[in-house]
Order: C-alpha cells, then structure tokens, then sequence
C-alpha cells in the first residue's frame, strides 16, 4: 500500500510497555533481541496468557514476521486484536495495516481506517501517517489530498520519518499543498537524518535535479548509495544511472550493471526490466543476449 508506514514493533522498545513489565516479558525481551526466537515466543506467551497488551502485541509481530515460528497472519491478527481491544496502539495500527492489505483477514479499509484513528487518538504518529495515506489513495474514504497532507504533517510533527517524506512528497508535486522543492527536501532531510531509505533516494533524487538545494551529482550518489545500502531498490537504480552517465561518479558499465543485479538480486521488478532491456539492445558494454533479456524479462513481470 503506497505511503502506508508499516514498521513492526516490538512494544516495550518503544513504549515500554503499556502495563507493568513482568519478569516474563522482559525476559523475552531480552531474548527477543538476541536472536533467540523460541525462548522469546515461550515469555511473551506467558506473559500474553495473564493479559499484558505488549506481549500480545510482541507475538503478533512475531507471527507476522515469522520469527521462531511460521508466518502466519491469522494468528498475527488475533494477538494483535486482544492488544488492540485493550487500546494498545502500536497493535491497533498494527490491526490497521493487515485490514489494509488483507492479511489474516478480509481486505477492509473502513475497518483499517478504524483502528488507525483509534491509535492516531492516542498521538500516534505511525497510524497518523497511515490516515494520511488512506486519504491521498482514496482507500475507503474519497482521495482527499487537503487531508492527506494535514495528517502527515501531525505525524511529521512528531518526527515520523515515513510522514516526513510522504508530506515531502506532496510538496515536491504541490498535490494538496502548493509547490515547494525547498519544503519537500527539509523534510526528506529531516527523515534521511533518521537513515529512512525512501528520504534518502528522494533526496538524493532532489540533490541531483538541482531541486530546492544546489545541483550537485557527488553528494546525489553518496545519498542513494546510503539508501542502496539499506536495499532501497530505487536508490540502487537511480545510482547505477549515474555509474552509467558519469555523473558525480566515475564512469562504469561493470560497476552499474553490477548494482543493477544486485538490486534485481533483491527482487526489485524495474531492476529486472532494466536488464533486460540491457541484454536486449547491448547496452552497458554487453553483447546482445535475447534469452538473458527474456529471463529478466519474465522475472521482472
């Protein structure tokens, strides 16, 4: 879901949980964030059984994201449901997120709208983010770009890094805001400040358009090569294209065709295409190869 921040929260590392810490849960948590999956899932279950809303939480995510157990999205959105019934809003959002998407449970955007304005209640700047994009992809609700800003703007105000690249977004392409480059890339700064990857390929992006900041193509690249590093696949795009143009970097075929894989490597489609197109016309210093075209081409479907 485009613009809608999904970042998966073990509940205590943020909140410090929402009722007393028991022996249990920490415990977990201390497992949880050494890698030992089996003994945090055993902790938090105890924990969850006696009713604490941040260890429910913690065992959605971890069903989510299939740590020390399958993924498994029903029982991803029953934990999140008993944390979120008992008003704990990074799973309320959480419940928010998969009614978006349709996972564990029927794609519903009223009902994600739902949750998420139970958690952007609670000054919650990850749903506020959320009601922000379901506003500007008019998901259950009329596109409404006037709202769609002003939500991620009370988001970015808590320094969300996700609302302050979406806003800054809105400002690059004055949609519900009036133009303004020097606006959006003060906000991708404040959220590449953060090392969020979409901020930094946007600034990036901005640096090298001469789009409210100066044009400059070195600092372009050592922006998207941060980004790239975090597996931005439009980072690793945008910087192979200036490999293969010479700009703010040495020229090199080999080393864009190499970040062009890699980032295809990581599954991103328009990587794929490029090299497919790359093999189809003998492009970066290749042979043509219309069976390596095809291959890519198939993959990046």
């Amino acid at each position: 879901m485009k613009n809608y921040a999904k970042n998966l929260v073990i509940a205590a590392a943020l909140t410090g949980a929402a009722c007393p810490v028991l022996a249990d849960y920490q415990q977990g948590l201390t497992a949880y964030r050494g890698g030992d999956y089996a003994t945090a899932m055993r902790q938090f279950s105890a924990d969850a059984a006696k009713g604490s809303a941040s260890a429910q939480n913690d065992l959605g995510v971890m069903y989510e994201k299939g740590q020390g157990v399958p993924v498994n999205y029903e029982q991803a959105f029953s934990w999140y449901k008993k944390a979120a019934d008992q008003g704990f809003a990074p799973a309320q959002t959480s419940l928010g997120y998969l009614y978006s998407e349709g996972l564990g449970v029927g794609r519903d955007y009223a009902q994600a709208m739902v949750w998420n304005r139970k958690a952007a209640d609670q000054n919650f700047a990850q749903a506020m983010n959320n009601i922000g994009a379901l506003y500007e992809n008019g998901q259950g609700v009329p596109i409404d770009l006037t709202l769609a800003a002003d939500w991620y703007r009370k988001a970015a105000d808590l320094n969300s890094a996700s609302a302050q690249t979406n806003l800054g977004f809105l400002y690059a392409r004055g949609r519900g805001v009036a133009k303004d480059d020097a606006m959006a890339v003060s906000l991708y700064r404040k959220a590449a400040a953060q090392d969020f990857p979409l901020a930094l390929n946007n600034l990036g992006f901005m640096t090298a358009e001469g789009r409210g900041t100066r044009q400059d193509f070195a600092a372009a690249a050592e922006l998207y090569r941060k980004a790239a590093a975090l597996k931005s696949g439009r980072a690793q795009m945008n910087l192979a294209k200036l490999y293969e143009e010479g700009k703010g970097v040495t020229q090199s075929n080999a080393r864009a065709l190499s970040i062009l894989e890699e980032s295809a490597k990581d599954g991103y489609k328009p990587a794929m295409r490029r090299l497919s197109q790359v093999y189809a016309k003998g492009e970066l210093g290749q042979k043509v190869d219309l069976e390596k075209s095809r291959q890519w081409e198939l993959k990046g479907l």
